[in-house]
């Protein structure tokens, strides 16, 4: 059962459009903050990839935007490791505000080596995913 993990984000005045609400590509930087948290939590880190000498790279975004969110509001994104294979995984996220949905997003990483290519995830990060990343750290369960 895969681990779901929260973080929590406080819209800043410079993340908004002329609308007075959040931009919509402002959403995929609150979205990359916390995939890095839940790696970090998991004890993941760039240093990890640097030596394992293999990165993760954004193939795909699918994102729903479904309602707007305003200066101060308090958001609350969800991710967890929806799925992995061989070269690539995908994290589902969700952004809630007071609970209710905000924007659900799936983003798609592959794993590449020192020339870009696609290379298979090591062991240890295929286990950390079939475990449910973050077993041992501090994520929350459903």
């Amino acid at each position: 059962m895969p681990r779901f993990f929260r973080s929590q984000i406080e819209v800043r005045g410079y993340e908004l459009d002329s609308f007075g609400h959040v931009n919509h590509a402002t959403y995929i930087s609150y979205l990359e903050h916390a995939r890095w948290q839940v790696l970090r939590d998991a004890g993941i880190t760039l240093q990890t990839f640097q030596n394992l000498q293999r990165w993760p790279v954004i193939a795909r975004v699918e994102v729903d935007y479904l309602k707007p969110t305003y200066l101060g509001d308090l958001l609350e994104v969800e991710t967890h490791v929806a799925e992995h294979k061989k070269t690539s995984f995908v994290f589902a996220q969700k952004i809630t505000k007071n609970g209710a949905p905000v924007l659900h997003a799936r983003v798609q990483a592959v794993l590449v080596n020192e020339q870009g290519r696609p290379c298979a995830l090591p062991a240890e990060l295929a286990k950390l995913w079939s475990a449910g990343i973050g077993d041992h750290g501090e994520g929350v369960a459903p």
